[in-house]
């Protein structure tokens, strides 16, 4: 394979839009065609570039077979499935935005097609490229925290038109449910839900969790998650407590901060009111700002051209939506539900 990824993009919606500008940028790809039924859809997101257009997702799979290396879905959620399982198919690589589908046994076919097509199957979980959930992620893997109590992730805005197909949990609480995870090194065994639909025509548009992990070997960390559609302020943040301190990050502006526990007592009383009994050294970390998806992208790509593990691998993908079906059951049901745990994939055995 050439130095240069040959890439299809399906859908032409804001997603979508976001992929093509964001491949047109990378020395590492070839945006080469973009499906969408919507021609001036097509149009808008396209301008001058010149590529393939086609008004059906399946005759671009069908007609790029010489032409493409693998595509990036960005269509609702519902079409997830299909369209990477096709594109596997034909031995094409895929990029397919988060959720990876809509349910589980859809998921888990993706997964095991992806292996038996010996084809990349990435899932796009944006704020893994999040140079602040990076850093966060390589300060608890350095003990800065010590053990970790409680993870509280707040994920809230505005109610937006465009999302139709899925609420919260599928929509919003996927990123965090597997930032969470990803940065703990623990899985979910536990979930607690409650919420409802307030303003969105169809969809849960607001859910409170409470997240239970567990560790081999470890006491069980706490997760808060608190996503809606109500808040008229966009806030994306994570706050992660254990017995040295407060780890803060915004995924908006990409700062991460660190508050140790209290060393220095304070000696004014109306002061210690306020503050409590003591206070510890606050920092603030200097990242190099970078845009998620244009890495997100780029490791794609890399993943593909060196033939290296993704990333964001399908397993990651199923964990999380497991995790956001979960959350939707239990605000349901409106009590606890239990994660199965789910293997990691492997090639099965052939007999001799």
């Amino acid at each position: 394979m050439s130095e240069e990824l040959r890439i299809g993009v399906v859908g032409c919606g804001r997603m979508g839009a976001f992929h093509i500008r964001n491949y047109g940028q990378l020395d590492c790809a070839r945006l080469v065609a973009v499906a969408d039924p919507n021609r001036e859809a097509r149009r808008k997101v396209l301008g001058e570039t010149r590529v393939l257009e086609y008004s059906d997702w399946r005759d671009m799979i069908e007609h790029g077979e010489d032409e493409l290396d693998a595509i990036s879905i960005a269509s609702p959620s519902e079409l997830h499935a299909t369209i990477a399982l096709e594109a596997l198919a034909a031995g094409l690589h895929v990029l397919v935005e988060k959720p990876i589908a809509t349910t589980l046994p859809d998921a888990l076919r993706m997964r095991g097609a992806a292996m038996e097509a010996d084809r990349k199957l990435m899932v796009g979980h944006v704020e893994r490229f999040n140079p602040a959930v990076a850093k966060l992620r390589e300060l608890v893997a350095d003990g800065r925290l010590g053990t970790i109590y409680r993870a509280h992730a707040t994920r809230v805005g505005p109610l937006p038109t465009r999302i139709q197909d899925t609420g919260v949990a599928i929509d919003l609480a996927t990123h965090d449910l597997d930032v969470m995870q990803h940065i703990l090194g623990q899985s979910i065994s536990e979930i607690y839900a409650d919420g409802g639909r307030f303003l969105h025509s169809s969809q849960e548009d607001l859910l409170t969790c409470l997240v239970r992990f567990s560790a081999e070997g470890e006491g069980d960390t706490l997760g808060l998650l608190d996503v809606n559609w109500l808040t008229p302020e966009k806030t994306r943040e994570i706050v992660l407590i254990g017995e040295n301190g407060l780890l803060r990050a915004s995924y908006i502006t990409q700062d991460v901060w660190f508050v140790e526990s209290p060393s220095a007592p304070l000696h004014w009383d109306g002061l210690s009111m306020l503050r409590g009994d003591g206070e510890g050294a606050a920092v603030r970390f200097s990242l190099a700002k970078a845009e998620p998806l244009r890495a997100e992208l780029e490791a794609f790509c890399r993943c593909v051209l060196d033939d290296t593990p993704e990333p964001v691998s399908a397993h990651d993908g199923v964990k999380a939506l497991a995790a956001a079906l979960a959350v939707r059951e239990s605000a349901a049901v409106r009590r606890p539900v239990e994660l199965l745990a789910i293997p990691e994939p492997r090639p099965l055995e052939v007999l001799v």
